[in-house]
This record gives structure tokens, C-alpha cells and sequence, in this order.
């Protein structure tokens, strides 16, 4: 059996780097050499870097107090050394924790294997949705370069469908058909909806009654409205415009719209009451015609989330557009957003940009977080706390999907059994007895 891999690190001064919390990592054996530069991050920096890798003393590079956006450089600098980039890393000066440098060391070292060989891994991505926000996540994809495939909601049973993998091979089992991908894209907008009622004479009135998805069509039922005789009013719920919608709202104002702010109204035989916030009191309106502008959910999107194994209040969650919280699936659209988007076309492009990184990022390895079943009490805390879904009960044991599992290390933390490890970079550490997160084996 060989020798075990060894690091380099170095830490970098320019930012101000915290020495007291370094020092017991730099003790560690299996750091092979360390260094503290100036700046590592500068010409000079970069090229004394370089030269200790191509003494091929090392296989993995440790950078700690630099830019995390550096990160590219230094793996360029490995990859001419023989380094693969998985085996480097940047701690960045706003992290200046011994955690993170531990963390951070045992990810460069970590020598398993793959879980899944390289040849299993799809770059297909697959583009399940419709509506505006689907298509331009089609246009961009194929702007892209990408290898895109794109499902419509009617196609397939979900309620009979079956999706087995995970990130990088990925196979979704509808009926007679298989479709392998590497990544998922799941995108729905709300649908607005205009329901029209006619009582004869009296004037007209416009009720908003969804969201800023649906301003666009409330302001186009007003500008109709306008044209005709009679007088226009608008019952809000709350005021949709913000912003720029200022002048908007200003401008249907002054050519005749009356704005009304009430909760809900009441309609009998050609007549509406409203009980105006502003007013306080009830105002009774005759009415000739009667617009509501709403929206709604199409349901096919808790069919498809079901399918993926995530609940239908799920929404994108992180820094990254899009991201789910499931490894290689992503979401977009108004139906499938926090909040309303001024533009959702535009969001969905930027989700299919940032997903190109993840199609060639390394796949998941074996297995990130493992349980020990004697130790295990099967109390689900690890089922209901796992933001990715990896852990699952089956045949009376929990287990922990290798596909799902991204080593956050949450259940390792809350496992009242402390049943979880992480080989090999087990956070635990020993303190007075008392294994707690923070430390290396």
C-alpha cells in the first residue's frame, strides 16, 4: 500500500489571515509542506506556488486567507503539475475558522473512488414545463451548446412515472419510454386567467384578484375599458405597482380609473358593493361589466415535483438560480418562484447559465455520510432534516443515498444516536470525551 497523499499549504497575508487558527492544521500529518507569502494570490505569489508543486513532493493544494474567486488560478497552476482541480481548494479571509481549513483539507485529500465511473455520467439535460419561462430556458440551453431534451408536462403519466440515479445519470421511467440525463430542469409560470360578466348598464369594473404575474393583463383590461363609455374602476387587494409602476398607477388615475382598495366585494343582480380601506365605508356601484383578472397553478406541477421525490411547496433555495436543494435538478418560472419576478424569461435564462458549470463538475463520491445501522434508533431525525433528501428508510434501517448526499454534515450534527460518520473527514472531534464538530482524524 502506498504512501498517503499530502498537502501543500499556504496561507495568504494580503488579506489578513488568522495565524491562531491555522496553527494546529499546519501540525497535521498529513500536510506535507506549508508556507505563509505575502500575498499568494500575486504574480510572484502564484509563481512560487507553482514551483513547490513541480517538485511533485504533494498531490493536493491548500490555500488559506486568499479570494475564493482565485480558486481558478490555482487550478490551472495544479493541473501543470499533475493536480487534478478536484484537489484543490481556497479557503477565502472572510471564513477564518479552523473548521473550514479542516474541512477544506480533508476534501483535497479525499481518495475514493468515484461513485459512479465516468462513463455513466449524461451531459443531456432534460427541460420538463411550459409556458414563456420553458422556452427561454429551450433558447438558452441551445445557445448554450447543450445537450437539451425538453418534455411537455401532457406527455408523460406522472402519477405512473419513475425516476431512478441521481446527478450525472439520471433515468426518468414514463411508460415504454426511458429518458437518461444528467440534469433536470423543471420550469412552470402561473397561468392568468380573465373571466368577463355582463349585467347591462352601469359602469365597468376591473378586480385584481392574483398577483404582479397578472399586471400586465389588469393594466390591459383598464386600457380597454377606458375606450368605452361610463366610468372604470379597479378593486385591489394591495397596490401592484412599486417602482416604476408609479407613474403607471398616476397615469390611469388621471385618465379616469378609480382605484379601490378592499379586501373582497359583494355582487347581487347588477350590483357591487365594496368597503374601501381608504374610505371606510360601503360604496355601492352600478354594473355593466364585471372583469376579474386571477391566476393559478397549472397542475401538473406537484405531478412532476412528486416524481422527483420533493414536496410541493419547494422552491429554489441558495445563491446558485434555480438551485433545489436536490443535486442536479433545478427550477424556474413564476409558479416555481418566492416571489414575482419582473421578469421570469430573463431568470429562467440565467438558470440554465449557471447549471452549464454543474454538468462537468465532478459526481457525487462513496458514500459522503455513512450510518451505523447498530447504532442507529431509527428516529428520522436525519429524514426530516436533510435539505437534499439523502436519507431514506428502507427494509426496517435508514439509509443514505450516495446520488443525494452533498457532505453539508447536518445530519452528522443533529443524529442523536451519533450514529452518522463521514469518513474520511469526519467533522467530529474529540473534547473532554465528548466527540463535537471541528476536527480531522
Amino acid at each position: 500500500m502506498g504512501e498517503p497523499m499530502k498537502a501543500a499549504v499556504f496561507i495568504c497575508r494580503a488579506h489578513g489571515a488568522n495565524l491562531v487558527a491555522y496553527r494546529g492544521l499546519l501540525k497535521h500529518p498529513r500536510v506535507g509542506h506549508s508556507e505563509m507569502l505575502p500575498s499568494c494570490c500575486s504574480e510572484e505569489g502564484r509563481n512560487h506556488v507553482q514551483l513547490h508543486l513541480l517538485g511533485r513532493t504533494t498531490q493536493a493544494l491548500l490555500v488559506l486567507g486568499c479570494s475564493a474567486f482565485e480558486l481558478k488560478r490555482y487550478q490551472d497552476i495544479a493541473v501543470l503539475a499533475g493536480i487534478p482541480p478536484t484537489r484543490v481548494a481556497v479557503v477565502p479571509f472572510q471564513l477564518r475558522t479552523s473548521h473550514a481549513a479542516e474541512l477544506a483539507l480533508a476534501r483535497v485529500l479525499d481518495d475514493r473512488e468515484a461513485r459512479f465511473p465516468a462513463e455513466a455520467h449524461s451531459d443531456g439535460l432534460c427541460l420538463i414545463g411550459e409556458g414563456v419561462s420553458a422556452d427561454a430556458a429551450f433558447e438558452q440551453a441551445v445557445a448554450e451548446g447543450l445537450n437539451v431534451v425538453r418534455i411537455a408536462p401532457g406527455d408523460v403519466d406522472w402519477n405512473e412515472a419513475r425516476l431512478t440515479g441521481g446527478r450525472g445519470h439520471f433515468i426518468l421511467e414514463a411508460g415504454e419510454v426511458m429518458h437518461h440525463f444528467g440534469l433536470a430542469l423543471i420550469s412552470f409560470d402561473l397561468s392568468v386567467e380573465v373571466d368577463r360578466s355582463c349585467f347591462g348598464e352601469g359602469d365597468t369594473v376591473v378586480v385584481l384578484a392574483g398577483g404582479e404575474e397578472c399586471l400586465r393583463s389588469f393594466v390591459s383590461e383598464l386600457d380597454g375599458a377606458l375606450s368605452k363609455s361610463g366610468k372604470v374602476y379597479a378593486v385591489v387587494q394591495e397596490t401592484p405597482f412599486s417602482g416604476d409602476g408609479e407613474i403607471l398607477y398616476q397615469d390611469l388615475q388621471l385618465r379616469g380609473v378609480t382605484f379601490l382598495r378592499a379586501p373582497d366585494i359583494k355582487v347581487f343582480d347588477g350590483s357591487m358593493t365594496v368597503i374601501d380601506e381608504h374610505l371606510g365605508c360601503p360604496l355601492t356601484i352600478k354594473v355593466r361589466d364585471l372583469v376579474t383578472v386571477r391566476s393559478s397553478r397549472p397542475g401538473a406541477v406537484d405531478e412532476v415535483l412528486k416524481a422527483f421525490g420533493m414536496p410541493p411547496s419547494r422552491r429554489p433555495i441558495g445563491l446558485v438560480p434555480g438551485d433545489s436543494g436536490m443535486p442536479g435538478v433545478f427550477m424556474c418560472g413564476s409558479a416555481l418562484s418566492a416571489r414575482h419576478e419582473d421578469d421570469p424569461a430573463e431568470l429562467s435564462r440565467a438558470t440554465v447559465t449557471s447549471l452549464v458549470g454543474t454538468i462537468g463538475s465532478p459526481l457525487p463520491r462513496i458514500p459522503l455520510a455513512a450510518i451505523d445501522t447498530e447504532r442507529c434508533s431509527n428516529c428520522l431525525t436525519c429524514l426530516r432534516l436533510c435539505p437534499y433528501g439523502a436519507p431514506y428508510f428502507s427494509e426496517g434501517r435508514m439509509h443514505i443515498s450516495a446520488e443525494r448526499c452533498q457532505g453539508c454534515g447536518m445530519c452528522l450534527a443533529a443524529c442523536p444516536s451519533m450514529a452518522i460518520s463521514m469518513p474520511p473527514s469526519d467533522l467530529r472531534a474529540e473534547a473532554g470525551a465528548i466527540k463535537m464538530g471541528g476536527g480531522l482524524k
